[in-house]
Parts: structure tokens; C-alpha cells; sequence
């Protein structure tokens, strides 16, 4: 007995409507962080000259290996936590790719 042509359409919708999502999903998610890469690579640009002079002014003026001013200073400009939960921003999160990446995932949660 075959079934009836309603049930298939049914199960049709049940099966391959989800598989589409996921599949969108997957797209978008790619694409999502292909622009976080490109905002992170655009904020590293900024921050690496910005590192390296104050690297180089701890070697100077504070007479300390430069490994370690680099170490300390490898990280400097990124988000960090603060006292009480919160966050300070990090730089440069203002620049167009940082800020596409910020709206396609606002765009993405509605």
C-alpha cells in the first residue's frame, strides 16, 4: 500500500526544510568568520606598530630584556576583564571591517 501523496509531502518538509537551514547556517557561519578574521587582521595592522614602540620603550627606558617587554606588551590593545565581571574594550574595533563584522552578526541574531 503506498502512502498517501499528503504524508510524503509531510515528511519532505520534515527532512529536507532542515537540511536547507543547517546548510544556510553553515554558509553564514563561514562567512560570519571570514569577517572576524578580517577585522582581527585589520586591528593586528594597527596594533603591531603601536606594540613595538612601547616594546622598544620599555627596552630603553626601563633597561629590561626585550623578551620580555615584548611579552608583556604582546597582547596590549586587546579586550581585557576588569574588576566586577565587565570588560574593557579593546582598540580599534572601530575600524569598517570590525564594523561590518559587528552588523553582519547583529543582521544574523535577528
Amino acid at each position: 500500500m503506498t502512502p498517501p501523496l499528503a504524508l510524503i509531502a509531510a515528511l519532505a518538509v520534515f527532512v529536507l526544510i532542515p537540511a536547507a537551514a543547517v546548510a544556510q547556517t553553515d554558509v553564514e557561519m563561514r562567512r560570519l568568520a571570514e569577517l572576524d578574521a578580517a577585522c582581527e587582521a585589520a586591528r593586528a595592522n594597527k596594533l603591531a606598530p603601536l606594540r613595538a614602540e612601547r616594546s622598544e620603550r620599555c627596552v630603553r627606558e626601563e633597561k629590561r630584556p626585550r623578551e620580555l617587554c615584548q611579552a608583556e606588551n604582546a597582547h596590549w590593545g586587546n579586550t581585557r576583564a576588569v574588576r566586577g565581571g565587565g570588560a574593557r574594550a579593546g582598540l580599534f574595533y572601530d575600524l569598517p571591517e570590525c564594523i561590518a563584522a559587528f552588523e553582519a552578526r547583529q543582521q544574523y541574531r535577528r
